[in-house]
């Protein structure tokens, strides 16, 4: 228990910073995407989704998958030439294709908005997201090289808080001057351009990067070896993650493109825990790999799932039971329409939080081709089902379509870690307070609907017994007495105050 309390509480360390840092970057992207909907309507919406999506999705590609090399191989070496050595091979091969690319998607704008999405007066958004592309490319290098390097705090600054805050900064200024669409493409502009500065000075503050004085020794031929297969895993996970969007604004209509892009990151904060742990524990397998402490490895992979579970699961029932509402009193009763998507979405970004981190640690462990052929097969799938169901159902096809990929894909990488490494993510004590916690919730539903007429008073009421309701259920049942020594030892470590799980659990310790 010792080995497993010191290395679950590295992650738990860095996960921590890392959540908070998300729960904040969360919350402003999510306010000023609730302020970008609501002022601008859907059909102004949806051509800024589309140029945000068409931004993520090349900017993927440009990376070459080698930002997951820079993050396997960095705490793998700790001579300064062999680290400056990987970060410079990272950015001399992404940043000029990346700015070649831009440059023929800014060329390109015009026919893209008119031939593919139908609707040429988003051409100058469209603009204005390729030149944004080179700057994607060095915030995420840069992320890899704090991943890499096991730092947490720098990525919060660039990513979780320089990010956000400008770019809300940057919608609410656009907006109250009326420039709208263009106005909010400009703040994404101005936010990245904050987060590249401030990589930049991370770069050379804290890692080898523009130390001369340090010969690199060159790794372009490593990390393609290793990440070219993860680009291929890249492309296929964003067919099923981003060509949804893609096919709306073919298919369908700008306007339907807004309403998906409302339900789409709702429900994708059912992941928020899992993508706060999973930062930190690639770099932590990738050591447990290398050391093969594989009893460790798989204990570390049980706990951490099982926490993931624990934090999701509440969010997964107010999504479930009351997406009217939560629509509703978040983006306004224009994107209702969408609630049964929501209700889709969040069952697939549920599945995909509770397998655990298993591309993470699959990548640890250096099975990339596996990765590659799953995301492969299942872009397949994903995008048979889109062109099938998006004529016919519009946005809630899209929704199915993605529902079944992330479901199909999580069962392939856990068979597949299982098979390689012997690691099952569900344990009986996660088993066992899904069922009491299923059951809650159904329960409570009923009760509220019996004795409460409006829906939005429903839902207060529901939140209000269910939340302390499933904290009890989740110290009783869901952790175990180690974990809660655990708890205690974080308590120490960290000089925080968890005097009340202290209390709750102390019965399992004893």
């Amino acid at each position: 228990m010792e080995d497993d309390s010191s290395t679950v509480f590295e992650v738990f360390k860095g996960g921590s910073v890392v959540f908070v840092g998300l729960i904040a970057e969360l919350a402003i992207s999510f306010v000023a995407k609730v302020v970008i909907a609501r002022f601008l309507g859907r059909e102004i919406y949806g051509g800024v989704s589309l140029g945000i999506t068409m931004m993520s999705v090349i900017s993927v590609f440009t990376l070459l998958g080698l930002n997951n090399g820079v993050a396997r191989y960095l705490p793998r070496y700790d001579t300064p030439e062999r680290r400056r050595g990987i970060i410079l091979s990272a950015f001399q091969t992404v940043v000029p294709l990346s700015i070649a690319v831009g440059t023929v998607i800014f060329i390109s704008a015009e026919w893209i908005a008119t031939v593919l999405f139908n609707d040429p007066g988003i051409t100058p958004i469209l603009r204005v997201f390729a030149l944004i592309i080179p700057l994607t490319s060095v915030v995420r290098l840069t992320i890899s090289s704090v991943q890499g390097m096991k730092h947490t705090v720098p990525k919060v600054y660039i990513k979780n808080l320089s990010l956000p805050i400008c770019r809300f900064a940057g919608v609410g200024v656009a907006i109250y001057l009326g420039f709208y669409g263009l106005g909010v493409a400009g703040a994404y502009a101005f936010s990245y351009a904050v987060a590249t500065i401030l990589s930049v000075w991370y770069l050379y503050r804290s890692t080898p990067l523009f130390d001369h004085d340090v010969v690199p020794i060159g790794a372009h031929r490593e990390l393609l070896t290793f990440s070219l297969p993860l680009l291929v895993s890249a492309a296929s996970w964003l067919i099923f993650s981003d060509l949804d969007t893609f096919m709306l604004g073919y298919f369908s209509q700008t306007g339907d493109v807004g309403v998906y892009n409302t339900v789409y990151p709702l429900a994708e904060l059912l992941t928020m825990a899992l993508a706060s742990l999973g930062f930190v524990a690639t770099p932590v397998f990738s050591e447990l790999h290398a050391g093969e402490e594989f009893d460790l490895f798989s204990n570390v992979y049980e706990i951490l799932t099982k926490w993931v579970y624990l934090a999701t699961f509440p969010v997964l029932a107010v999504f479930v039971l009351y997406p009217q509402t939560v629509i509703q009193i978040t983006f306004g009763t224009e994107y209702v329409v969408g609630a049964a998507s929501l209700v889709v979405l969040s069952t697939a970004f549920f599945s995909h939080a509770v397998a655990g981190p298993n591309s993470n640690a699959l990548t640890a462990i250096g099975k990339t081709r596996l990765i590659m052929y799953d995301n492969a097969a299942v872009a397949v799938v994903n995008f048979i089902l889109n062109l099938v169901l998006i004529p016919r159902y519009s946005v809630l096809g899209a929704a199915v379509a993605t529902a079944v990929a992330y479901v199909l894909l999580n069962v392939l990488y856990s068979y597949q870690l299982y098979q390689v490494a012997r690691i099952v993510p569900v344990s009986r004590s996660l088993l066992l307070a899904a069922a009491i916690g299923g059951a809650l919730g159904l329960g409570l539903n009923g009760l509220s609907t019996v004795l409460v007429g409006t829906e939005p008073i429903r839902l207060l009421l529901f939140v209000a017994l269910f939340t302390p309701t499933y904290a009890l259920i989740a110290i009783r049942f869901g952790i175990t007495a180690d974990e809660v020594k655990l708890f205690f030892e974080i308590e120490d470590r960290l000089g925080v105050d968890l005097t009340p799980i202290r209390v709750l659990g102390r019965y399992l310790v004893d």
